[in-house]
């Protein structure tokens, strides 16, 4: 583990007031999020932190009872998104030579299937199936295919309102694995990781998918990372990330507020291979900026400065390398499956590793956090495992296997309203947690 506090460039400066909590007050209200709702990818933040009360501390013999399973929802990795008595998911599908994104309302109590629009073209290069999480917001749900389109549906019926080649339009470019960011909607605009020479962020109408704006471009490929809204001293950005920076947006111009080289931080003049490939989300908390990467990089804290101009590294750490698995960040530990195959959990303060061993029977694995305690998906063997959140190996014997299915296990779980949901490929899953 190094410690290292390099200072990152900042573009403007503003005078601003406190963090975390009236953050996530504010984003909350907001947006009017409900307890028994996840409108967005790892719900709110994309923290993975679900925190309704009830569920059950242990599970019986078998795992929960299945309270239903949907076929032909589409071959994908994408996690559902719960509103209401809906559930939507995206897929992949084949159809008349065409490989098409599909998205599909479920209904929440019987798995039934409501309706099904095409909403894109498809990846259909390695490891094909949707990527992106939809996101529903005042009766409306945004995906992004996996060649870069972004579009509008009605909520309720599934129309198609408009649909924006966004890649192409703005010159994206992206690695080797197509589009797979997950759309950070607000009252306003639908933001858009695009890369490339052209920009590196736009923002779209909501209303009609025309550019409100684009930033400056940071001459860098587009990741996989989801945007996160943060509200820090008072300001809002947008912060997200390309193959190898890291940056905040201002949501209402597009200006960068700051950015900084992630990949050479993390990297710390190791002679390591850099595969441009990061997935996971920045997690925001009180000022801090946390970010995981896959292959060998590690993990890294970032701290912003008093205007939100800049940031600062806190720490890096080697052992937790999360390829696109997530972690969660509860009080001062951080819990997380590494691409190594070690179980790590990280002291959120100084970076240090507080446990970082492979464990039998769990290798790479999806980890969220439920009624105080972690939900872990391992990714090899497509066991749910239930666990407390506590310093070393995860124990106890509260596991269930998914068979259902076919893919790679690798749909990051979702818990609304003391349910999980979960898809395997082509089927999606619901099961009683109370």
């Amino acid at each position: 583990m190094m410690k290292p506090r390099f200072a990152c460039i900042g573009f403007f400066s503003r005078p601003i007031a406190n963090g975390f909590f009236v953050a996530g007050v504010l984003l909350a209200t907001v947006r009017g999020v409900s307890a028994a709702d996840v409108p967005f990818w790892r719900g709110q933040g994309h923290h993975g932190i679900y925190t309704e009360q009830g569920t059950r501390s242990t599970w019986p013999e078998g795992g929960p009872a299945q309270l239903w399973k949907t076929p032909g929802i589409g071959a994908g990795y994408s996690s559902p998104a719960v509103v209401g008595r809906r559930v939507y998911f995206t897929g992949y599908k084949e159809r008349d030579g065409q490989r098409l994104e599909v998205l599909s309302c479920l209904d929440r109590d019987t798995g039934a299937v409501l309706w099904q629009s095409d909403c894109g073209q498809a990846w259909s290069k390695d490891y094909p199936g949707a990527r992106s999480t939809p996101t529903v917001s005042k009766d409306e749900v945004f995906v992004i295919s996996g060649s870069g389109e972004v579009a509008k549906f009605a909520a309720g019926s599934g129309e198609l309102l408009w649909k924006v080649n966004a890649k192409q339009q703005y010159k994206g470019v992206n690695g080797n694995w197509g589009t797979a960011e997950s759309p950070l909607v607000d009252d306003r605009a639908v933001y858009f990781t695009a890369g490339g020479s052209q920009t590196s962020m736009v923002a779209l109408n909501r209303q009609d998918g025309s550019a409100l704006w684009q930033s400056p471009s940071l001459n860098d490929k587009a990741s996989y990372v989801s945007p996160t809204e943060i509200v820090y001293n008072g300001q809002r950005q947008i912060v997200g990330a390309t193959t190898n920076m890291l940056f905040g947006i201002k949501p209402d111009s597009g200006k960068l507020a700051w950015s900084c080289n992630f990949a050479q931080i993390l990297d710390g003049g190791r002679t390591i291979k850099r595969y441009d490939i990061i997935a996971n989300s920045i997690v925001y908390r009180d000022g801090r900026l946390l970010l995981s990467n896959g292959y060998g990089h590690g993990t890294a804290m970032f701290k912003l400065n008093d205007d939100a101009s800049a940031v600062e590294t806190l720490w890096t750490n080697q052992d937790l390398c999360s390829q696109h698995h997530g972690f969660v960040w509860l009080d001062e530990v951080i819990y997380g499956a590494s691409h190594n195959r070690k179980w790590c959990c990280i002291d959120a303060g100084t970076g240090r590793s507080l446990f970082a061993e492979q464990v039998p029977q769990l290798g790479q694995a999806q980890v969220i956090a439920v009624d105080g305690r972690l939900l872990i998906y391992d990714s090899g063997r497509g066991n749910v495992i239930l666990a407390e959140a506590a310093v070393g190996a995860p124990g106890g014997s509260s596991r269930f296997a998914i068979r259902d299915g076919e893919q790679q296990h690798w749909c990051h779980p979702v818990v609304a309203g003391g349910v999980l949901y979960l898809r395997r490929g082509d089927v999606a899953m619901a099961y009683d947690l109370k």
